[in-house]
């Protein structure tokens, strides 16, 4: 199973364009010094994610271009996870084929993205199976590593913060007959000098990007944090994208958001009554539960002292990785009957179907082909803040030189109305596409992928 996933990790990884965020790291990433990449002293957007920004850093300077090499570091991000998951599921005495169930989730393919996401959530993963070894028999070298892989899955995600957090609450409780002793000491200082460093440079973020993930006049629940993790596993955001001008198609999105966020809650109360005659804090689903809820009170806490804003979809991927383990574990544990893993199939189901849109969307061209195509002729590129085509002309050695690149299409149409060539060209985003069509009328469509449209208009 593992090496099916690596090749189709490997697969997307090589064929699969430079995306915004992987875009804007690499731009913000060039001649900056180790210290300055650490102090966010020149690159201080929330898109710098630390340990990635080194690692596209050395990249950079051993002069590598290739696009598969600055997604090899998620690559290892995924062995972990898989590592650290067959681990837990083997604990918990439930079999292997379940990680299928785990790995093909909204997150799936953040492991073939150079972003610091999938390094993230493989150490919170080993931070989570050490966590549960240390339940079970509290070793020194188990703290340690409960701590070490949280911390490096903190400084990968500055939000996964509040996930680790959590973590060491329940660390806590089991420790807490072992507090008085150097490795406590030891452990303590690493935490402090994590948290003193996370809200240094978070201060600097959220001053310098007001794009940030989470804005202020988002809540926890509503258009916030809660919201975000059911539209993550429903998809919502992609399918609008795809039938933004459809409304017969946006209600029903609406309600399978409402049906999948049924199969999400619905295993939660898969209780018997066994499970009310005492709380064992070294239940399974005890520690999911606090490891899922905790991280709420600390963000609410982070927004009300701090200021912090809340964090939204792939920020907070530790939860959504929770979630899919407390409903395996809630299903298998609950009940033989197959009524009762219906959450479970309609979830998986949800993700291997948009997964499999995803691959067979690598047969369509890429933003390299269009540069190619369209290199006699003007092209003008419709995406807002997005460098991925000035990036690839450059780094592949296009060189097309009649590239104009505008905001919205009050910007670009004026432009393209005022070109006197023969055939002019908009690359676009989905959303842009019939704005762009109501301007011109000897016009050509080709898909591309990702949701791009490749626009040909004649005069």
């Amino acid at each position: 199973m593992f090496f099916f996933f690596l090749i189709a990790f490997i697969f997307f990884a090589l064929y699969n364009d430079w995306i915004y965020d992987e875009t804007t790291s690499y731009n913000g990433v060039l001649n900056n010094s180790v210290w300055e990449l650490l102090t966010y002293s020149k690159f201080k957007l929330a898109n710098s994610h630390v340990i990635n920004s080194l690692y596209f850093r050395l990249l950079q300077q051993g002069g590598i271009i290739d696009i598969v090499y600055y997604r090899l570091l998620s690559l290892v991000g995924f062995l972990l996870f898989f590592i650290a998951n067959s681990k837990i599921l083997r604990l918990l005495k439930i079999n292997n084929f379940y990680l299928v169930f785990l790995t093909v989730a909204p997150y799936f393919f953040y492991f073939t993205y150079g972003r610091g996401y999938s390094l993230a959530i493989g150490c919170f993963a080993m931070s989570v199976f050490y966590l549960l070894k240390y339940s079970k028999d509290q070793q020194v070298k188990y703290e340690y590593l409960v701590v070490v892989f949280g911390a490096i899955a903190t400084l990968s995600i500055f939000s996964f913060l509040y996930g680790f957090l959590s973590i060491l609450v329940v660390f806590g409780i089991f420790k807490i007959r072992h507090l008085k002793s150097i490795h406590t000491v030891l452990l303590s200082v690493l935490v402090l000098a994590l948290l003193l460093y996370i809200y240094k440079v978070g201060k600097i973020v959220n001053a310098n990007d007001p794009s940030i993930i989470g804005i202020n006049n988002f809540s926890l629940f509503k258009y916030g944090t809660v919201s975000s993790i059911f539209s993550d596993f429903s998809y919502r955001e992609y399918l609008v994208n795809l039938f933004f001008n459809n409304a017969h198609a946006l209600r029903i999105i609406t309600f399978f958001k409402l049906l999948i966020m049924l199969c999400v809650i619905i295993p939660m109360f898969y209780i018997r009554k066994t499970d009310f005659r005492r709380i064992d804090p070294s239940n399974i689903k005890t520690i999911l539960l606090l490891l899922i809820f905790l991280p709420f009170l600390f963000m609410a806490a982070a927004n009300i002292f701090t200021g912090s804003l809340y964090p939204l979809t792939r920020a907070v991927f530790y939860l959504h990785y929770l979630l899919l383990l407390f409903i395996l574990v809630s299903t298998i544990t609950y009940s033989k009957k197959l009524i009762f893993y219906v959450p479970l199939v309609v979830i998986c189901l949800t993700s291997l179907i948009y997964s499999a849109y995803a691959y067979y969307d690598l047969s369509r061209p890429n933003i390299k082909e269009a540069l190619v195509a369209t290199k006699s002729y003007p092209l003008y590129v419709l995406f807002t803040n997005d460098k991925s085509v000035d990036l690839i002309n450059n780094l592949y050695g296009i060189k097309k030189e009649n590239i104009r690149e505008g905001r919205g299409t009050e910007n670009v149409i004026p432009l393209v109305q005022k070109d006197s060539s023969k055939i002019r060209y908009i690359i676009c985003w989905n959303e842009y596409k019939d704005s762009c069509l109501v301007y011109f009328k000897n016009t050509r469509i080709y898909k591309y992928r990702d949701g791009y449209s490749l626009i040909e208009i004649h005069r």
